[in-house]
């Protein structure tokens, strides 16, 4: 089976990450995608919102999509979520299975600075989903994907509820709901 892994810390989840998973489902022929949200990434340095709140959110966000599921190991660990933890876990869950990484062009930037980097690539397939940068990707390491993009950020979804702006438009009608029920984000 080929199967997709989708990580991030989803604070909110929001349409552009499900689009980002959809189009790497169609462009790979992947059979599912594998939501991993972080407990906390070693990349940032603000905590994210309750484990509890984004599990919720990411359940209502892919309620629809039968190929999607969630796997909450990196949240029931302790400390920083490393990718080459989760990969090992991965590799052991799914031995015979076609793993694919899925990762943002802004995150192949970063890619150096991840913990033991090298020797993830030989763990799983890395793919990048390309936002049509200016800049090609001509690393034979990954694989890369141009796929059209929405552009929403998570960081200004909550800055914009921080600061009591609009934002029902940036997010799904339940996620949405959730959040306001639960005055996530808010100052």
């Amino acid at each position: 089976m080929k199967i997709g892994f989708f990580g991030g810390t989803f604070d909110p989840v929001h349409p552009g990450h499900i689009h980002a998973i959809a189009e790497a489902k169609i462009s790979l022929g992947l059979e599912k995608v594998v939501c991993i949200p972080a407990k906390q990434s070693p990349l940032k340095t603000t905590a994210p919102t309750r484990d509890d709140h984004r599990l919720n959110m990411l359940e209502l966000a892919i309620r629809d999509y039968g190929f999607m599921e969630i796997d909450d190991w990196e949240m029931t660990r302790e400390g920083v979520s490393y990718t080459y933890d989760t990969a090992v876990y991965l590799q052991r869950k799914y031995p015979e299975d076609e793993r694919y990484f899925l990762i943002g062009t802004d995150q192949y930037k970063s890619f150096e600075k991840w913990h033991r980097h090298e020797e993830l690539l030989d763990l799983m397939h890395f793919v990048i989903l390309d936002r049509y940068s200016s800049e090609p990707i001509s690393d034979d390491r990954f694989i890369t994907i141009n796929q059209p993009v929405i552009e929403i950020s998570s960081t200004i979804i909550r800055d914009r509820i921080r600061d009591g702006e609009i934002v029902r438009h940036q997010l799904d009608p339940e996620v949405y709901q959730y959040v306001k029920e639960n005055h996530l984000y808010e100052a």
